[in-house]
């Protein structure tokens, strides 16, 4: 079966119009993503459909503005089989607000029939003995390249390429095990609360940020929000200005030496760059650390300080 590209919004409006004309209401859907991997923030890179008919990618890098990729992801009268929706559906919001539309996400069934290794490529295999074709090769592809690898294309387009297969798989055993309406009742309860969820900072969801006490977290989101400016500036991913790891070591420890600071620096970044880094994070951290009381610096007297 032929990749179709749809390179235009006449295109993508025309092929939601066909869908139409032939009575399909679903279609299964994919999406790719650069989230702070190989540059600086988060870009939606590549949709991928299947319709039982036609495989079919989208390069939103060619589309002036988001309002085809908008009608094809808001179309209420067309169920959009995806899995593990939630974080395609944040992307889709911050890039473009679109607020994605009639989702069965397959992800819930899976749950509820507590497979023991949930990723999609295992429910796959583990079905279908469908395994992604070089998935260790692409799980780190840099979607922000062009022109894409044909290999990298047809990877995306077989995660779509096998739902509705794995959709019948799941939904007979979610009959015969009793569980089909309490799936049903989950994959509404999921879609209804998507867009509904507090959005947390970005610093809020850094690993390890909530075992901080409060002063560690104050000094860790103003470590972080300054990281990510110049994450920007640069263009590059926040871990490649600054050391995710070295940062919550940083705040945990209340680790004031200038030498530990370096140590998690890029030392690949410009040298001024690196030397404006040190200087900045290093005045947060005396300054936070000086606001600090005596048993939190008793607590990590093993810590290295000026």
């Amino acid at each position: 079966m032929n990749i179709i590209e749809l390179k235009t919004d006449t295109e993508v409006y025309d092929y939601l119009d066909a869908l139409d004309k032939r009575d399909r209401k679903i279609i299964a859907v994919d999406v790719e993503a650069e989230c702070n991997l190989h540059c600086y923030g988060e870009h939606l890179c590549l949709i991928q459909i299947f319709d039982l008919e036609n495989e079919i990618i989208i390069d939103p890098f060619k589309f002036k503005n988001g309002e085809a990729i908008k009608r094809l992801f808001e179309k209420r009268d067309l169920l959009k089989i995806m899995y593990d929706s939630l974080s395609d559906a944040a992307l889709l919001d911050t890039a473009y607000g679109i607020k994605l539309q009639s989702v069965l996400d397959l992800r819930p069934a899976v749950a509820l029939l507590e497979y023991p290794k949930q990723s999609l490529a295992h429910v796959l295999t583990d079905e279908l003995g469908n395994a992604p074709v070089n998935k260790k090769k692409f799980q780190q592809y840099n979607w922000m390249r062009r022109p894409l690898d044909k290999d990298a294309v047809e990877y995306a387009v077989g995660d779509v390429r096998y739902l509705f297969r794995l959709k019948d798989v799941l939904f007979d055993k979610l009959k015969n095990n009793g569980l089909l309406d309490t799936y049903i009742l989950q994959n509404l309860m999921l879609q209804d609360g998507k867009n509904n969820k507090v959005k947390l900072a970005k610093y809020e969801k850094a690993k390890g940020y909530n075992r901080l006490d409060k002063n560690r977290q104050k000094m860790f989101k103003e470590i972080f929000i300054l990281r990510d400016s110049f994450a920007k500036k640069l263009n590059k991913p926040p871990d490649y200005v600054f050391s995710n790891v070295k940062l919550l070591e940083l705040c945990r420890n209340n680790i004031q030496d200038p030498a530990f600071v370096e140590q998690g620096i890029n030392p690949r970044i410009k040298p001024s760059i690196q030397g404006e880094i040190l200087g900045r994070f290093t005045e947060i951290v005396q300054c936070r650390l000086g606001t600090s009381d005596n048993s939190s610096h008793k607590e990590h007297s093993g810590d290295t300080y000026d």
